[in-house]
């Protein structure tokens, strides 16, 4: 009898000890099944479980901090599907997701391509260029950068794709102003395809060198400098001067340097002193600081090259470079300089011969010395 009571309470000691070691009751309540006799890890912290018969596979827990690749876990006994990629609707644009906030635990998408800028106007060969409305914006895209040139006191405008050899304009501000006072003009030309460097000088009539030549000397140096924008792009021979006020006077000063071929001048010219090409002397008729007398002095003196009077009657000393749209004055200097330094035979009859069409502008008051032809 004790021999069969403690073979009972052996059983029944067995019995309990195989539950308690999570031995298959069928139902898995007490712990994972063995596996081709393999040992389950369940219960055991951070181990991965494998459930019978199921495609997926064990996803361990990821390190603190890191992003998960991972996608859900699907049902048991089936792999989660993949999404197909977004796709636009017909004809509709694919917009890109936003990028996630660092952080997120999300991967960044691929940013979008950069747009492209913005095509050069076809041009000829070297030296010619696309007809071009002086009165309106021209062909080229432009771009101005600030503090450049010699002491980083220089602004430049000029278009954005040099498509050959650019002509140059060196422009000089009127006392006290700057080049965004004559925003507007200096603009202007450099949408038709001239290299404008202006210096910021509100004193452009002082300084040795003087500034507007400083700038011209600079601009030919970055022609020889290879790495930067200017480098091969610029006509050497094709260069002029304009300036208003103070920076009329040192406009008249620098067509005494050699490698300046052309001057507009805007209210006033100071005579000729050895210029080296045609002169637009530009006054405006309502100017009550510097009169159109001291214009016309300064033309009559002109004796070598083409020669132009131009005033503006309506014009006063300074309101018209704050007037909305584009000056008068920018037009005309516009047309002139791409007459002189772009060879434009288009607009060559606004100035030149027996129908010279700023003469017959009821605007302006016009002389001319050397271009009947």
């Amino acid at each position: 009898m004790d021999r069969l009571v403690i073979r009972w309470r052996i059983a029944l000691l067995l019995i309990v000890l195989s539950a308690a070691c999570g031995g298959d009751n069928g139902s898995g309540a007490l712990g994972a099944p063995v596996a081709n006799g393999a040992p389950s890890t369940a219960g055991i912290s951070g181990g991965p479980a494998t459930v019978p018969g199921s495609s997926v596979q064990p996803t361990l827990p990821a390190p603190a901090g890191s992003v998960s690749t991972v996608p859900p876990m699907a049902a048991a006994g089936r792999a989660a599907p993949t999404a197909p990629p977004p796709q636009a609707p017909s004809g509709a644009p694919l917009v890109t997701p936003p990028v996630p906030a660092a952080g997120s635990g999300v991967p960044p998408a691929t940013p979008p391509a950069m747009t492209p800028p913005p095509a050069s106007p076809p041009v000829g060969p070297p030296g010619t260029w696309p007809d071009a409305d002086p009165s309106k914006m021209g062909p080229f895209t432009i771009v101005e950068e600030k503090n450049v040139g010699p002491g980083m006191a220089f602004t430049m405008y000029r278009p954005m794709m040099l498509t050959q050899k650019h002509p140059v304009i060196t422009w000089g501000n009127g006392t006290g102003s700057s080049p965004q006072t004559y925003g507007v003009m200096l603009k202007l030309w450099a949408s038709h395809g001239f290299i404008v460097i202006a210096s910021n000088s509100p004193n452009v009539g002082q300084g040795s060198p003087p500034p507007m030549l400083d700038g011209v000397t600079w601009v030919l140096a970055q022609d020889m400098t290879d790495g930067v924008p200017l480098y091969q792009h610029v006509d050497r021979d094709r260069i002029g001067a304009s300036g208003h006020s103070q920076g009329a006077f040192a406009t008249t000063s620098a067509g005494s340097d050699p490698r300046i071929k052309t001057i507009a001048p805007i209210q006033t010219f100071g005579g000729s002193r050895g210029l080296h090409g045609p002169v637009l002397a530009l006054c405006g008729g309502m100017d009550t600081l510097l009169s159109c007398d001291g214009n016309l002095t300064g033309f009559q003196s002109v004796k070598d090259f083409p020669a132009m009077y131009a005033n503006l009657k309506a014009a006063d000393h300074a309101a018209w470079s704050f007037s909305p749209g584009i000056p008068d004055f920018a037009v005309i200097t516009n047309a002139w300089f791409r007459v002189h330094l772009m060879n434009d035979m288009a607009n060559r009859p606004m100035f030149y011969g027996a129908d010279c069409g700023f003469c017959k502008d009821d605007k302006w008051i016009i002389m001319r010395s050397m271009m009947d032809n």
